[in-house]
């Protein structure tokens, strides 16, 4: 819902002031149905649907952002910034593993308050960025296009020779009204990957978001308490809290500080050694990883369960984690971008949530074969981008969508030479 909502606001209102708009009504009214639902009633469901609200600005900024980095930066860097945004999903594990490690009475204050405060400060952080150029060129705003160019760093030369590539991409556009970007947004994604002319990249796009989520990603965060739990459980040992702290979250956290060190590491290098490399040797690292989880579950070894799980989430995110939000802020033209990311990321949480509901069940049927599944599911996905993914480092956006025309024979086997 949040991810469509996203894509018709940013198409019609623009970039930075659909996030404005979304983030700042959303999470003051979830947090506030919230509050009110806990404290007047202890209603279980009215907490849900205020949860629910507060879900709809993940899924708007999920499409909004990727989309404002990947138009607003230089292409020299336009990874790195791009990769930036996974950064902010870090700090929301960081912060939902840390209130796990005390009783619901002694956080569940914390839960209420913060989003309405991250909602305010992310809503004055977004209204402080300038448009994006191309949605104002869009609209007629050339003036509003070359300010925000030069917002961005460039000299007047620069913001000349952009005005001229920019003009040649926005003659697609039309100006919509919110409801029918809506009606767009949610069935001109799947039009578009039928039979439009940028399906190849739709195509290639929501598998991606497949790979991205069905190695279990999220899953191996989530469930980590149940894994290492189930390894003491069968040596004998105790599984109870010490008091108020969960020793087993802890360990969670462990593996949240791998992912954040992995994002960190995508940052620096998706532009020096671009995307292609670090998504298939980041696949088959994270597929080694979980080979040792398994290794490790299966012969009930805390540690090296444990460190295979942290080395999967540390490669993981190293590539998938952060590319993806790179090649799909790149991909799409801005006829379909509204669209076509709709689509992606509402795949990719779907995706997510069927991990999240398969991985438990594999893990109580099939035990330590579990890992071996997911593995494979990052072996293939290495092969996958192997195959089909184009290198899109230090390429202007015309140009990797006109790369994403031809037949991937033509681009799949990029030498690291070439990009220097």
């Amino acid at each position: 819902m949040g991810a469509f909502g996203g894509a018709a606001a940013m198409r019609c209102f623009g970039r930075t002031r659909a996030a404005v708009m979304i983030v700042g009504t959303c999470s003051t009214v979830g947090a506030i149905a919230c509050w009110a639902f806990v404290e007047a009633s202890r209603s279980v469901a009215g907490f849900a649907l205020g949860r629910i609200v507060l879900g709809v600005p993940v899924g708007a900024l999920a499409v909004i952002v990727p989309a404002y980095t990947g138009e607003s930066v230089d292409a020299s860097s336009r990874g790195a910034v791009g990769a930036s945004y996974e950064l902010s999903v870090c700090a929301g594990m960081i912060l939902a593993n840390a209130l796990t490690w005390f009783k619901p009475s002694k956080s569940l204050g914390l839960v209420l308050v913060s989003p309405i405060v991250l909602g305010f400060w992310s809503s004055i952080a977004f209204a402080t960025c300038p448009e994006s150029a191309r949605w104002l060129l869009g609209r007629g705003d050339v003036e509003g296009a070359r300010d925000a160019l030069r917002a961005s760093g460039r000299d007047e030369n620069a913001v000349d020779a952009e005005m001229e590539t920019l003009q040649a991409e926005v003659n697609d556009i039309d100006d919509a009204g919110f409801r029918k970007s809506l009606v767009d947004s949610v069935v001109g994604g799947m039009r578009e990957a039928m039979e439009g002319e940028e399906y190849r990249a739709v195509r290639i796009a929501l598998a991606l978001a497949l790979f991205n989520q069905l190695n279990a990603s999220t899953s191996i965060i989530n469930y980590s308490p149940r894994v290492l739990r189930n390894i003491v459980q069968a040596k004998g040992g105790t599984t109870s809290p010490s008091g108020e702290f969960d020793a087993f979250n802890l360990y969670t956290g462990l593996i949240v500080l791998c992912k954040t060190a992995g994002v960190a590491a995508s940052i620096l290098y998706v532009d020096k050694f671009g995307r292609r490399p670090l998504l298939i040797l980041g696949s088959v690292a994270a597929g080694s990883g979980l080979t040792f989880a398994c290794f490790g579950y299966a012969v009930n070894s805390f540690a090296v369960t444990l460190v295979g799980m942290c080395a999967f989430i540390l490669a993981y995110s190293v590539s998938f984690a952060s590319v993806f939000w790179v090649l799909v802020s790149e991909f799409f033209s801005m006829r379909t971008k509204s669209a076509c990311t709709a689509l992606v990321t509402a795949t990719l949480f779907v995706s997510g949530a069927l991990s999240d509901l398969i991985f438990p069940v594999l893990l109580a049927s099939t035990g330590a074969f579990t890992f071996a599944v997911y593995a494979i599911m990052c072996f293939a996905s290495a092969l996958f981008v192997h195959v089909y993914v184009p290198e899109t480092a230090r390429l202007s956006l015309r140009e990797v969508q006109a790369l994403l025309g031809r037949k991937p024979s033509e681009y799949a086997r990029v030498e690291l030479g070439q990009m220097y």
